[in-house]
């Protein structure tokens, strides 16, 4: 076994997200910390599922509900998981994420989130947040559910 990666002093995250894809087009939101872009989710709060936090998470960052249709997969590898917030703080993920569609509005948006923006899949972004573009690419993908990575 090959001697792990030295990573930042930092914090295990449990979160929970949706890819949600309809119509050639993913959903994604721009966070207000740092401007990239990445999907709809965050950390779990204590007292609530992985399903119900990537549903709470959902409806805060896009202001509308989602149906959950399946697990797109976990997501912990602390070479793609690890993220520096702006203010310096380090969090290596563990991200479920779900596969879904998106329902009806049902709020404004959260702080955190400043806008949400539908992107062809043959033209994302550049600007995605690195701990989601492997999570995009695998949803975009026909790569066998769920996945673990």
């Amino acid at each position: 076994m090959s001697e792990p990666e030295q990573l930042p002093q930092g914090r295990v995250q449990a979160t929970a997200g949706v890819a949600v894809i309809e119509h050639r087009r993913i959903l994604l939101v721009k966070r207000a910390d740092d401007g990239t872009l990445c999907l709809p989710g965050g950390r779990l709060e204590i007292g609530e599922s992985v399903e119900e936090g990537a549903m709470r998470e959902f409806a805060e960052e896009t202001g509308h509900s989602v149906e959950v249709t399946g697990l797109l997969g976990v997501y912990s590898r602390p070479s793609e998981q690890t993220h520096r917030y702006p203010d310096g703080a380090v969090a290596q993920f563990v991200a479920v994420v779900f596969e879904g569609r998106c329902g009806e509005v049902t709020r404004t948006l959260a702080g955190d989130t400043v806008e949400t923006s539908w992107f062809a899949l043959d033209a994302l972004p550049s600007n995605l947040m690195a701990c989601d573009a492997p999570i995009i690419r695998d949803a975009l993908s026909s790569r066998p559910r769920p996945v673990i990575a």
